[in-house]
């Protein structure tokens, strides 16, 4: 990683052992999210004397804990090695190719076609509109360093998609990382990506594994929350479906990692559509 990313990036308590692209993908670098994730000065040594404090005091690559910061690592790293800006990279290579409307620059897209995210308040039992959802960041992309600035984006999951678009997207992967005719990511990749590193949490590369969102099925994928929007994304490589199932606001109540609501949603879609 920090030859990749132009920094040192090293537990201190771990020094000896480098924490690699590959960490991050899986959510084992033993980095954590203590100092925040949207900009690249709270990890780098050369910026902050408190740089120590993002890493957990285990091992790196010996346990996961999911860590927004590990992504908006990983986006800046395309984008230096690319030498594209990160939003444009992904708009060329993954967006256009599969013709998906989204993107994570919010100036470069249609605002008649968002939809207004709301954060739901427990102690008042209300909903309140969260604007921040669709904050442009004007200023600091005016200001931005290429290979630098790239948290400002979100690669984490700042993409504004609909669930239509991200369910093509979704074809892409559960079919060996082809879609629209295209491919996007070579097999051997794409399945790479579905295997488990983590066993207990069933974690690959950006893709998750679970068994219990249906009981007995087995399905890869992931979920997204942010602004009161919770989404879920999850297909079965083998038997070719899947679903997509997006809020704009509800009660947040979750079971092992999945939004309540959205599990019934998948249940339902699950028998509805699969099962019978």
């Amino acid at each position: 990683m920090s030859d990749l990313i132009g920094f040192e990036v090293l537990n201190p308590v771990y020094p000896q052992i480098p924490i690699t692209l590959k960490m991050l993908l899986s959510h084992r670098s033993s980095l954590n999210d203590s100092r925040g994730y949207f900009a690249l000065d709270s990890v780098n040594p050369s910026k902050t004397q408190n740089a120590a404090q993002c890493y957990n005091k285990y091992q790196p690559g010996s346990r996961y804990q999911y860590c927004n910061l590990n992504f908006n690592m990983v986006g800046t790293i395309i984008e230096r090695v690319s030498g594209e800006r990160f939003d444009q990279y992904v708009k060329r290579h993954i967006l256009d190719p599969l013709e998906l409307h989204g993107g994570y620059c919010i100036d470069s897209l249609d605002k008649k076609l968002f939809a207004t995210l709301y954060e739901y308040d427990m102690s008042k039992e209300s909903f309140t509109a969260a604007p921040d959802a669709y904050n442009p960041r004007r200023e600091q992309i005016g200001d931005y360093i290429m290979g630098y600035s790239t948290p400002v984006f979100s690669p984490t999951g700042g993409m504004k998609i609909s669930a239509g678009d991200l369910a093509r997207y979704m074809m892409m992967h559960m079919n060996g990382g082809k879609g629209n005719g295209k491919r996007i990511i070579p097999e051997k990749y794409a399945k790479l990506m579905r295997q488990p590193l983590s066993e207990e949490e069933g974690y690959g590369l950006a893709l998750t594994n679970v068994s219990d969102l249906i009981k007995g099925v087995h399905l890869t994928g992931h979920t997204g929350s942010a602004y009161g929007l919770y989404s879920a994304m999850f297909f079965n490589p083998k038997e070719k479906f899947g679903f997509v199932v997006i809020t704009n606001g509800c009660k947040p109540g979750q079971t092992k990692g999945i939004t309540n609501l959205l599990a019934d949603c998948v249940n339902l879609l699950y028998q509805e559509f699969v099962a019978r």
